[in-house]
């Protein structure tokens, strides 16, 4: 619109000062030359083009807009690792006592179990123990004199030994480890041998043979914090298993056979021992 108005004015006053420096009538350009002038141009002012913008929104946009707030992002750092990169490793040693309900007598028991915490309550792992009964049957010959004292001298008639090796997978639950005692719970299942060896020198004979079954652990215990990671361990333990051996022998009047051997070897027994994290 401005632009049309500076044409008129332009046209309105030059076209009679052409016609009086030129009264004979002629052109001053040629015909075919465009006509070319310039007109200035003022470029519109950038509030006002703001304000009419705003102008022209309805109400409810403008309010719209002007609620508008950024949200801030929380941070959220990445895990590098793996769960099990995670868990703590937790071992235990302890040593004690099993007594067989049926077969054998109280002998000594020790071992170990190690595995993760799956979390502060829950372990998972592997266990290995150990039970080891011997007795032997002397004639007792009396004493007899020895370089600085006097000993007592006895004949060997026999001898046996016995060794369980219960090896297990294990789950214990632990109780709150705030509390001044921390009561736990755990069972295992796994494989036992029993190694069997006896000499009777008496009657010159001698028997060796392995045993195994499947079999299984249960225990209740109490720890009690030493430090931070560090517990000493007191537990009643429950052993079921039974364990076979096959053995091929010669039955006169019949001929070779195949005679299985089962021994129950269902024990009970007490157990002290620490435990540490690392």
């Amino acid at each position: 619109m401005r632009t049309n108005l500076w044409l008129i004015v332009l046209v309105a006053t030059g076209f009679p000062a052409v016609a009086l420096a030129n009264p004979a009538g002629r052109s001053l350009l040629p015909l075919n030359s465009p006509l070319e002038f310039s007109v200035p141009v003022q470029a519109p002012d950038a509030s006002v083009v703001g304000a009419a913008i705003t102008r022209s929104l309805p109400s409810t946009a403008t309010r719209a807009v002007s609620r508008v707030r950024p949200r801030p992002v929380p941070h959220r750092p990445r895990f590098s690792g793996s769960p099990m990169s995670m868990m703590r490793l937790t071992a235990q040693t302890h040593v004690g006592f099993m007594d067989p309900i049926h077969n054998f007598s109280a002998g000594f028991d020790g071992g170990f179990r190690v595995g993760p915490q799956l979390d502060s309550h829950i372990q998972v792992g592997f266990g290995l123990d150990w039970w080891r009964r011997s007795e032997d049957e002397v004639l007792d010959l009396g004493a007899v004199e020895a370089p600085g004292g006097i000993a007592r001298q006895e004949l060997i008639l026999s001898e046996s030994a016995a060794n369980l090796v219960p090896v297990m997978m294990f789950a214990q639950v632990s109780f709150d480890e705030s509390m001044p005692v921390i009561p736990y719970v755990g069972f295992g299942v796994g494989y036992e041998w029993l190694f069997l060896r006896a000499n009777d020198y008496l009657m010159g004979e001698s028997f060796e043979q392995t045993f195994g079954g499947f079999g299984w652990q249960a225990w209740v215990g109490a720890g009690l914090p030493l430090d931070p990671g560090i517990r000493l361990n007191a537990e009643l333990f429950l052993n079921a298993c039974e364990v076979g051996s096959e053995l091929d022998v010669y039955i006169q009047d019949y001929g070779p056979a195949t005679v299985r051997n089962v021994i129950d070897m269902n024990s009970v027994g007490m157990r002290l021992g620490v435990s540490w994290g690392f």
